[in-house]
């Protein structure tokens, strides 16, 4: 038998962080089999992440091979046969020179250059202080490449910086230090685009930037319409792609901002939200294969 595609969704983007991942940073057998069903039926599924290209979980996705990924919050998108970036916006560096500068001193800092990430040499023991989950740490350290110096590449002219990531270091009252004055200090900025990427973060990208614009770039490169798009996410750096979709899905462990920009809600990561969301929204009908020709 085979799956023939029976509703109008050609084109599927899942975040990572939050939506196809648990809470382990694992993604669920159920998942995987899910996106395997719909790619069957002839949707084409694509991650889209707050990740730089080396971020993603490669290894998990083996089994449900993806022809194109957005990453870096929509900065730079890839095709996967030859890792060739299609799209990319980076951000106005030598503009936010006095902005590095302030950040530089206060916060763990990672940069997105080219698919891969690094981290100022002056920040690496920050990690130890963020008291986030250990997949996530360990994700920082195994992935990440040595910036021995940040403020000399962006003096250099020649930085091509995709999106800069900032995680803060918790206080005792339940706050995070420096998060508020960082936060204030980035939206001020008209040349770049700022969100909460979730794990109590902030993620910054050119103006105009985000995950949304990645999602129109690969519908217009595979001929489908935004209407036959669907995309599903949890945090502040999907809303764009959530409200751009045709189909805008929020995970039940999303926000309620992003819940109430949503077209529907999901279950959550822990349960299996993504699987939930593409068996109840992406309907195909069965066909019995033709025997003998």
């Amino acid at each position: 038998m085979y799956m023939k595609l029976n509703n109008k969704i050609k084109l599927l983007a899942l975040d990572v962080d939050g939506t196809l991942f648990d809470n382990a940073g694992q993604i669920p057998e159920k998942n995987i089999r899910a996106i395997q069903k719909a790619q069957e039926a002839g949707v084409t599924v694509v991650v889209a992440s707050g990740r730089d290209y080396d971020g993603v979980p490669h290894d998990q996705l083996k089994e449900v091979a993806m022809p194109y990924l957005i990453t870096t919050n929509g900065a730079a998108v890839y095709r996967t046969a030859d890792r060739i970036c299609l799209d990319e916006h980076c951000l106005p560096a030598e503009k936010l020179l006095s902005i590095f500068e302030f950040i530089l001193q206060r916060v763990y800092m990672t940069v997105f250059i080219d698919g891969h990430n690094y981290t100022p040499v002056s920040v690496y023991d920050y990690v130890w202080r963020l008291g986030l989950p250990e997949h996530i740490v360990n994700h920082f350290l195994e992935g990440r490449h040595e910036l021995p110096d940040l403020l000399s590449y962006v003096k250099s002219g020649k930085a091509k910086i995709q999106k800069v990531t900032l995680n803060f270091i918790p206080a005792a009252d339940g706050t995070f230090l420096h998060r508020d004055e960082i936060w204030n200090l980035l939206t001020a900025c008209p040349d770049i685009c700022v969100v909460d990427g979730g794990f109590h973060n902030i993620e910054f990208t050119a103006a105009n930037v985000n995950k949304g614009l990645g999602l129109r770039f690969i519908a217009k490169e595979l001929g489908i319409s935004i209407e036959e798009t669907m995309a599903v996410g949890d945090s502040g750096n999907d809303a764009e792609m959530l409200m751009a979709a045709g189909l805008g899905v929020a995970m039940g462990n999303a926000s309620k901002e992003i819940k109430a920009i949503s077209d529907v809600i999901t279950l959550t990561n822990e349960e299996c939200g993504v699987a939930h969301a593409i068996e109840k929204y992406i309907r195909w009908e069965m066909t019995p294969t033709s025997i003998g020709g």
